[in-house]
């Protein structure tokens, strides 16, 4: 379904029948702003709201769905009963989306959380052992860089996309046009966010390395979680290039 094409048909007959976004609102008992979001493209109405948006634009559903004002007079039934149909099917396709998406990022912020979670725990059994492997490794880091990154990606809204990325891997999977434009820009997003946060990382280590001057050994630690969040951040932001690079390639073959 076209959004912004349907946002463009409410405003233009709100207008037409001299509502303000308010006042429409008001009749509908939502906020102006969920109007203002209908009308700029950004979501679609409730499908709880169909009939009395309709009702208020004095229009049906049908046109409503189609974003486009006609009588059934004027179309012959068979042309409108496909319309009818067509619409239907986008609206369902719609809400099935959506519900991915709202399924998308539960899972999402849920294995964010999680990896988070445990890099505390590796954080703390590392400190009770030194010299160990996680240590060397450096779990904490690497587990902040994933879990973190995860969690804003889902609050964001950008985890179903960002998952079907991943998918697009996988042998015979394949994704619309649409839905690879979108993995695409979920990707440059998780890139941004792997830079950012390998960042803030590596100067929360620096800040480390300053305090404990006094102590070689603590020196050596924080010097070394400097070094291995960048170098995490550079192999994490590297195989993001190349996933981007690969659905660009997919794009243009499709």
């Amino acid at each position: 379904m076209d959004q912004a094409k349907i946002g463009k048909f409410i405003s233009d007959m709100r207008k037409k029948q001299g509502l303000t976004q308010k006042q429409l609102a008001d009749q509908l008992n939502v906020t102006d702003k969920t109007v203002s979001k209908w009308e700029n493209g950004y979501r679609l109405p409730d499908a709880s709201l169909l009939l009395e948006l309709g009702s208020a634009l004095e229009v049906d559903i049908n046109e409503l769905l189609a974003g486009e004002e006609f009588l059934p007079k004027e179309l012959p039934p068979e042309e409108y009963a496909k319309k009818t149909e067509s619409n239907i099917v986008g609206l369902v396709s719609e809400l099935n989306e959506m519900d991915k998406r709202s399924r998308s990022r539960s899972i999402g912020t849920i294995t964010g959380i999680s990896l988070s979670g445990l890099a505390l725990l590796i954080l703390f059994a590392a400190s009770l052992r030194e010299g160990s492997m996680v240590d060397m490794i450096d779990l904490p880091t690497v587990f902040y860089l994933l879990g973190l990154k995860l969690a804003i990606i889902s609050v964001s809204g950008w985890f179903h996309d960002y998952r079907n990325a991943w998918k697009m891997c996988l042998p015979g999977k394949r994704l619309s046009k649409e839905e690879m434009e979108l993995a695409v820009q979920a990707v440059r997003y998780a890139g941004a966010l792997t830079l950012t946060l390998g960042c803030l990382i590596a100067l929360l280590g620096a800040f480390s390395l300053l305090n404990y001057m006094d102590d070689f050994s603590l020196v050596w630690r924080s010097f070394a979680q400097i070094i291995l969040a960048l170098l995490y951040t550079a192999i994490i932001k590297t195989v993001y290039v190349i996933l981007a690079f690969r659905i660009n390639r997919m794009l243009r073959n499709a």
